[in-house]
């Protein structure tokens, strides 16, 4: 299929486009432009609707990376770690994503919460399989092994 050209018609057409796919929810820059590119939009087009959506305050990378890293540490528990290299695939920049996780809560806190809740779930196996099920699962939300053993010394 070739690419669309750049005419009034097409630009609107992007812009539907990106308004729909922003509705579910905030995206960054990164995904709206590679959204539009895989509808087969020229670059011109692209990079159009993309200023237009900025002007609009539809897209603003910060307010997508707070937002996100918010969202993932309080309903997945991911560690700063995990949230970085999430944001950088998503088109943020290592400067913007530093200051972001700045503001985060601290791995420590959001381990803990991650800790109780999977502690539910948990709580009924013997000791040592609980420590090792534990300590797995914390690592695999990319906590360090220093959270890890000082959680599980505190908690269990």
């Amino acid at each position: 299929m070739p690419l669309k050209s750049d005419s009034e018609e097409n630009r609107q057409l992007a812009f539907n486009y990106s308004l729909k796919y922003l509705s579910f929810r905030n995206r960054s820059l990164k995904e709206v432009s590679e959204y539009l590119n895989h509808k087969k939009f020229d670059e011109e087009t692209i990079n159009d609707v993309l200023k237009r959506l900025i002007d609009l305050k539809f897209l603003n990378d910060e307010e997508f990376g707070r937002s996100w890293i918010e969202s993932r540490q309080r309903n997945k528990g991911k560690s700063k770690y995990i949230l970085k290299n999430e944001l950088r695939m998503k088109g943020l920049n290592d400067t913007q994503i530093e200051s972001l996780l700045k503001e985060a809560t601290d791995d420590l806190e959001t381990a803990r919460i991650a800790f109780e809740k999977k502690k539910r779930i948990l709580g009924h196996l013997p000791k040592e399989e609980f420590r090792k099920k534990m300590g797995s699962f914390l690592q695999r939300k990319g906590y360090s092994w220093e959270i890890i053993s000082k959680l599980l010394k505190e908690l269990c």
